[in-house]
């Protein structure tokens, strides 16, 4: 069993374009036999027959809406800036806007971000990134909203020594489809060492974030066998994570910013819910919450636990 940690953190597993649909061939959630999602979720399956919002000490289930009051497909600019910072991002823009965060989400993700919020001293975002990310945000100065954050706040951007050194994690969570991306030699690690990476980054501060977005890009391409990939590495990770996390002091939260794989009859975002799984000992903060609004705050909340003796 993991040891006592010395405070209470909170894990935000962030994955980007997994909504809940109706059941059928379109849905991989529906196809796929998917344990560690079902263990993680309690025995739920993430599909509309399936659902149903439940909290219990040390659980919250909840389907939250991600259409934030507008009309159109949810995009991840304005989804993830909500989701990061509390505020409704895309009424901000007037739109739902994408991929990159809109230009009126800059000052609120400077003043109101997750990373800000916590302090760069206890706040870690995960993910390592090759050279060439760097080399290309930072001449057209465009980076997504975790990296965005980060900079902010003055959370460092993880790179692939991290990665070697086991101080950092891939985005695919294994580091298979690093080595080309990255130009560099990579050695893959299964999905249950990367649970115990981010158990250690814990152990050692308040608010751990780590981000997947290859749902999202599965889901653009409509690609059911890319999409089986993806979602049975995600699941082996979870079912890792009920075995590696310390749920007495760790929160573990996962949510999405919209739909998208759960209907790969489409090659868009969709208007569906998206799921917000919490464990841990901040999981009531989250009973309440409907849409992506409410996930900053009770995370922030989470955070600020004091530890129960």
């Amino acid at each position: 069993m993991p040891s006592a940690l010395p405070h209470r953190s909170v894990y935000f597993f962030f994955v980007d374009g997994i909504g809940i649909g109706p059941e059928g061939p379109q849905n991989p959630f529906h196809t796929l036999y998917l344990p560690g999602f079902r263990r993680m979720l309690a025995g739920r399956d993430l599909t509309l027959e399936g659902h149903a919002d439940h909290t219990q000490e040390g659980f919250t289930f909840r389907v939250i809406d991600a259409n934030l009051g507008l009309e159109g497909l949810p995009q991840s600019g304005t989804g993830q800036a909500t989701l990061f910072t509390g505020v409704n991002c895309a009424a901000l823009a007037g739109r739902h806007f994408g991929p990159f965060p809109h230009s009126t989400s800059r000052p609120v993700l400077k003043e109101r971000s997750l990373f800000s919020r916590v302090g760069a001293d206890h706040a870690l975002f995960a993910n390592a990134y090759p050279e060439k990310f760097f080399e290309w945000a930072s001449k057209r100065d465009r980076w997504p909203t975790t990296t965005r954050c980060c900079l902010d706040s003055g959370v460092r951007i993880r790179t692939m020594d991290d990665l070697r050194n086991g101080r950092a994690i891939a985005a695919d969570l294994t580091g298979a489809g690093l080595a080309e991306v990255a130009n560099s030699s990579v050695e893959a690690i299964p999905e249950s060492e990367t649970a115990h990476r981010i158990h250690h980054m814990c152990t050692t501060h308040r608010l751990v974030v780590s981000e997947y977005f290859h749902t999202d890009k599965a889901g653009h391409a409509r690609d059911h066998e890319a999409a089986a990939q993806r979602l049975e590495s995600i699941d082996r990770y979870l079912n890792a994570l009920m075995d590696t996390l310390d749920f007495q002091q760790t929160t573990f939260v996962m949510t999405s910013d919209h739909g998208n794989l759960e209907d790969l009859s489409v090659k868009t975002h969709t208007r569906n819910p998206v799921p917000l799984v919490v464990r841990g000992p901040g999981s009531h903060h989250f009973a309440a919450v409907d849409d992506l609004t409410g996930v900053a705050e009770a995370i922030i909340a989470s955070c600020c636990d004091s530890v129960l003796n």
